[in-house]
């Protein structure tokens, strides 16, 4: 077994989890959508989740270059699938019967979009100087524009900040998955 294999095994088992739980909350809210006051922010919290926990698979192909590991630098690769795993966790009301899921999102919020700083900040700027990698590249952009975005959105209960700082967190996420990384090769 490979290095990559090794590696790989843990950290699909934690994504496999998150995305297995925001399919499972999503179902479980579709099961229930009779009784359920769905909203929109939240929907887009889910869409973006699913997205960070595949773009976290996505540029894990690039731990096939790496020589070796330490035991503290495996476990800062770990803290962003765990903290997204968290969040996909605690993103759903239990039980979902009867849920308005606008109370259950600004309840919730801090904790949420609190989980998404620290695990941006641990992607911008930890996992960069434990891998001994410049933190001031392009490719870290995303994680300086997304941690005021998201502490913003911890400390604010406004619709109207949500709305625009959620979207914008979910453009760069997008952004920074497709443009730099579109293609996989060998």
């Amino acid at each position: 077994m490979q290095l990559f294999e090794f590696l790989m095994i843990l950290m699909s088992i934690i994504i496999g989890l998150g995305i297995a739980e925001i399919l499972s909350g999503a179902g479980r809210l579709l099961r229930a959508r009779d009784t359920v006051r769905f909203y929109w922010i939240h929907s887009l919290f889910q869409v973006g989740i699913f997205l960070a926990l595949l773009q976290l698979w996505w540029e894990s192909w690039d731990l096939r270059l790496l020589p070796e590991i330490t035991y503290l630098q495996t476990c800062v690769l770990l803290l962003g699938p765990i903290s997204i795993f968290l969040i996909a966790f605690l993103l759903y009301p239990d039980p979902v019967q009867h849920a308005d899921v606008r109370t259950y999102y600004y309840r919730q919020s801090p904790l949420l979009w609190g989980l998404v700083a620290a695990g941006t900040v641990v992607g911008t700027f930890v996992k960069p100087v434990a891998f001994d990698v410049d933190v001031f590249q392009l490719d870290n952009l995303s994680g300086w524009l997304t941690i005021p975005l998201a502490v913003v959105l911890a400390a604010s209960k406004s619709a109207r900040v949500h709305a625009l700082a959620a979207s914008m967190i979910l453009a760069i996420l997008v952004l920074d998955t497709v443009l730099p990384g579109y293609f996989i090769a060998q």
